[in-house]
Parts: C-alpha cells; structure tokens; sequence
C-alpha cells in the first residue's frame, strides 16, 4: 500500500461514498475506485460493503481507518517538523578545504546546500591543512575537509573518504593508456606538481625516496587550474585525484589512469573544534557534505572508498 491509497481510504471512509470523495480530492470517480480495490486486493480483505447510499466500512476497515489515521497524523507531523527546521536553518557558516578539494567539491556543494537551506550564508576558505587546522582552532573556521589529519589537539576527525590518485596526461599519441600504470612508470615522466609544503608533494615525494627514484618537476605550481593547463599544454604530466580532472577528461582534454605498484591515495577527514557547540547551520552542513561526497563516489566522480563516520556528538 501506499500513502496515496490510504488518504483516498480515509477521504471515502469519511464520507461514505466515492462520488463525494472524487469531489473533494478532485480525482475522477473511477480512479479513486482502482485505488480502494488494489488496496483490498492487497490485503485480501473486504474494507467496504457497497449499497445503494453508498460504502460502509467493514471490520476490517475499522481495524485500518485507526491504524492508517495514526500513520497519516504522523508523517504529517514529520513533514512539518522537517519544514519547520529546515526554516530555523539560518547563520553563517564558515567552512575550509584544501585547494584541490575545493576546487572538486565547493560549488557542488554549495548548491546542494543552498537548495535546501538558503537562509544560511557561506564563506569558502581554499588553504593547506595545517593553516584549516590553526584556524579551527582559533574559531576563524567553522568546518574543514582536510588530507590524513588522524590525531590533534581540541579536534574532532570523522574519516571521510580515501581517494585513488592518477597519472594523468594531455590526450593525444602521448596519453596515458587506459589500464594502471605503474609508480616507477610515473616518474620518469616530466611531472608538473605543487610545491614542497602540498600534501600531495610531500606524499609523492616520499614514495619516490623509498624507491630510490628520481623525480623531474621543471614546473611546480599550488594552483589546481594551473596544473591542468600545463598538463594539456604539454608541459609535463601530473598526479591527481580523479574528480579534479574529471570534467577534462569527459571532454577528451586530458587522460588519466589510476597509478598501481604502489597503489597511490590520500585520506581525507572532516575536521570541526571540541568544546565549541556547533550550530544547528553548522551539523546541517556536515550532513550535506557527507551527501554530496557520497553521490560523487557512486557517480564515479570521485574515484574513492568511503569511510564510515561514527555520529557527530557536536
């Protein structure tokens, strides 16, 4: 059964008759009358007994016209919880993430958010995540998505996701084939990354060290843009999460294969103060990032696992 064949129920219980019920709900006679028979059919049981001055409820449409009054009451009692606190949704929230999730995530995500709660205002702050956590800390932040942070002083972390990283070229004779490549494979390519204090250096860096290897950077650059327009100019190559490129690559601007041997990828946490009481714009948000996230992972934007989060105390 469904909500709409109990309100059509309710509405001819109430009023003993088909004809009266089709005038009030504006649906034709002969419809309404579908519905109470797949309903019956359903339950395999008479809900009305039919003469000439119209329907009468049987035992057993006492036994649903209490049960389905009590359903209804209450799901019209959640929608107008839901209205109500989506209404009382108001502030400012102030939210941090690493420049090159920003630049996946912050739009998708502001206008998902926006749609539901459009009374709060938003602040983007794109900044490494040494600097997000200093300015949680100071309060100057609300809320940040930030890479591997697993432990600090005052902050709360809930694991997010881990997202696979690629090799990833300009399209043409020299683009990256579509299977893995491998890590070794990788760096002897002329590679276009950010500069030393970046995470993603950092973690490309230190594979290389432990394998002995060398790595060719003639162009570092922080700016995730700046990267992929080297990339397709033929300047070098680079290492990218998926969802940073993944509009390029549906337009055959850029290629990318994810990078094996070892397996490359980055775990990224929300991170919100201790001892500070998140607002009510504050938590509604963490949810809705935690949505988008999700959906960008089974769309196959983001290339990622994602990872469980116990719920937000805050």
């Amino acid at each position: 059964m469904d909500l709409r064949q109990l309100n059509t129920f309710m509405q001819v219980a109430e009023l003993g008759s088909l004809s009266r019920a089709s005038d009030r709900l504006r649906v034709a006679q002969p419809a309404l009358s579908r519905q109470i028979r797949l309903l019956e059919e359903e339950l395999k049981t008479p809900l009305f007994t039919r003469h000439g001055r119209g329907m009468v409820l049987t035992h057993a449409g006492e036994v649903l016209r209490g049960r389905a009054s009590s359903i209804l009451r209450q799901i019209e009692e959640t929608r107008a919880d839901l209205i109500t606190e989506a209404a009382a949704v108001r502030g400012r929230v102030v939210f941090g993430m690493p420049p090159t999730v920003g630049d996946v995530l912050a739009t998708r995500l502001i206008e998902r958010f926006l749609a539901l709660y459009p009374q709060v205002t938003l602040r983007v702050v794109p900044a490494f995540s040494g600097y997000l956590l200093d300015w949680l800390h100071s309060g100057e932040v609300d809320i940040a998505v930030v890479y591997g942070t697993e432990q600090g002083a005052n902050i709360r972390f809930s694991p997010l996701l881990v997202e696979n990283l690629c090799f990833v070229t300009a399209t043409g004779p020299d683009a990256v084939p579509h299977h893995a490549v491998s890590f070794p494979d990788v760096v002897q390519h002329r590679l276009v990354l950010p500069g030393p204090q970046h995470g993603l250096r950092i973690l490309v860096e230190r594979e290389a060290r432990q394998r002995g290897l060398t790595l060719d950077i003639p162009v570092e650059a922080d700016a995730l843009q700046v990267l992929k327009g080297l990339v397709q100019r033929r300047l070098g190559a680079t290492i990218l999460p998926l969802a940073a490129v993944h509009a390029e690559v549906q337009a055959g601007l850029l290629a990318a294969a994810p990078i094996i041997d070892p397996h490359l990828s980055r775990k990224l946490v929300v991170a919100q103060p201790l001892g500070r009481q998140a607002s009510h714009a504050v938590r509604r948000f963490a949810e809705v990032l935690r949505d988008e996230v999700t959906d960008m992972v089974s769309s196959k934007v983001w290339d990622g696992q994602l990872l469980s989060s116990m719920p937000n105390p805050l």
